[in-house]
């Protein structure tokens, strides 16, 4: 699949977790992982893939010559403002604000897939797939031995 797919795939994941989330996040707790995908994630693993989008794109855009390109994605992506409105704040003509919007899903595309957000059915999966190796480990007398 090419990269900018896989970006269209997780904004679109994102965008139905912020609506889920009702465009407020909270802290996420580290320490109580939530139970694992469900049609409706649990609130927390869908904090997590917010913060995670949009954590991932910024530190992929983080170069210092890309920082219009940043700009872009928290305008355009983030805050969803209109295409033209967008243009005249990032201040720039209309085919560079093109050139760096498909540059912008072609970096961030890449880095979902490399860091696992990508896709976005099994970035729910993984944790209930931990979970479920955590219980089963606890009560498995044999793998308590085995430790």
């Amino acid at each position: 699949m090419k990269p900018k797919e896989m970006f269209d795939a997780c904004y679109a994941r994102y965008r139905t977790m912020r609506n889920f989330l009702g465009g407020h996040v909270a802290a996420v707790d580290l320490d109580s992982p939530s139970e694992g995908y469900r049609w409706r994630p649990e609130r927390a693993r869908a904090e997590e893939y917010v913060a995670d989008f949009e954590r991932i794109a910024l530190r992929t855009l983080a170069r210092p010559e890309w920082k219009g390109r940043q700009k872009l994605f928290r305008l355009y992506f983030l805050r969803r403002i209109e295409y033209r409105r967008a243009i005249t704040l990032c201040g720039v003509c209309p085919n560079t604000f093109d050139y760096w919007f498909a540059e912008v899903k072609k970096s961030c595309g890449r880095a979902f897939a490399r860091t696992g957000l990508y896709p976005p059915n099994r970035y729910f999966q993984t944790r209930e797939a931990c979970t479920e190796q955590h219980a089963q480990s606890d009560h498995d007398p044999r793998a308590a031995a085995a430790d």
